[in-house]
């Protein structure tokens, strides 16, 4: 009977030293895997920008799709609280970062290296929702320079 409370006390102490390990692991997984998306993005504005030439009009400007991915909350990785593009969700939008929240409250962000400024026209583009999700990159002109606007795709 002493063997087993001494196993079972064992076990708890273990377990409690590894949690904050394991915290740090799922929270590493999310970096790495929203970096991805951030690296994407920078891909696709570096690309239109170099290969394509800004237009007055949205309706007529160049187009890249970019996927953008909330992982689960799992062994791996820790469920963020929003991934956000153009700024902080509460923010005013248009700055050249991605912006995302840990499940302990804690916002990163990330900045968007591009040869041109981003515009989000509807303040920052927010996803909450885990899954799939896509951001539309456009070039084109404003204010007779040429700019990124991101919108949801």
């Amino acid at each position: 009977m002493i063997r087993l409370v001494v196993a079972a006390v064992l076990t708890v102490a273990t377990l409690a030293a590894a949690l904050p390990a394991i915290d740090d692991a799922r929270a590493t997984g999310t970096d790495r895997e929203l970096a991805g998306t951030v690296d994407r993005i920078e891909r696709a504005g570096a690309a239109l920008a170099a290969t394509e030439d800004a237009t007055p009009r949205r309706s007529q400007a160049a187009v890249r799709r970019v996927a953008v991915r909330l992982p689960k909350a799992s062994l791996a990785t820790a469920r963020p609280a929003f991934v956000a593009i153009g700024g902080k969700p509460d923010g005013a939008g248009n700055r050249s970062l991605v912006a995302y929240g840990s499940s302990s409250g804690s916002t990163r962000l990330r900045g968007l290296s591009l040869p041109v400024p981003v515009r989000t026209p509807n303040g920052p583009v927010v996803f909450e929702a885990t899954g799939r999700h896509a951001v539309s990159l456009a070039l084109v002109v404003d204010g007779g320079r040429p700019v990124i606007v991101v919108t949801r795709g």
